[in-house]
């Protein structure tokens, strides 16, 4: 990226500028957002990754500031939603889903069993619709 021109950096720049604006605006549309259904996988000892379709407005955010672009992206895809790592008394959990207001990286959280961190987890998670 160091040989860019400054015109490239400022086209760039501004391409960017248009895309985080947009994203806003179609993640702010989708909400409320429930996912309704997760899944867990574990990897390996210490290492869990948590499933769930995404929050709908990041294909279309890019698709409405790319207009002649094309992506494979599709609204409401699966996304790994959270992953897990660490040992007894030190387990991390990294919140990776998307939402452009708290962009990445986001500071991790601190569990000492795995079961506490799937319990922060199945909070966020299970939440429903309300009725009204």
């Amino acid at each position: 990226m160091g040989d860019l021109t400054l015109d490239e950096r400022a086209r760039y720049a501004a391409q960017r500028a248009r895309e985080q604006v947009a994203e806003k605006h179609f993640f702010d549309a989708a909400q409320p957002f429930f996912p309704l259904g997760f899944s867990v996988f574990q990897r390996n000892p210490g290492h869990w990754d948590v499933t769930a379709t995404s929050c709908p407005g990041q294909a279309s955010a890019w698709l409405a500031a790319n207009p002649t672009g094309q992506t494979t992206a599709k609204d409401g895809q699966r996304e790994r939603a959270f992953r897990i790592r660490g040992e007894r008394g030190a387990v991390t959990v990294y919140d990776e889903r998307w939402n452009p207001h708290q962009p990445h990286p986001r500071e991790p959280m601190i569990f000492r069993s795995v079961t506490g961190a799937m319990l922060w987890i199945v909070e966020e998670m299970m939440q429903e619709p309300s009725d009204a």
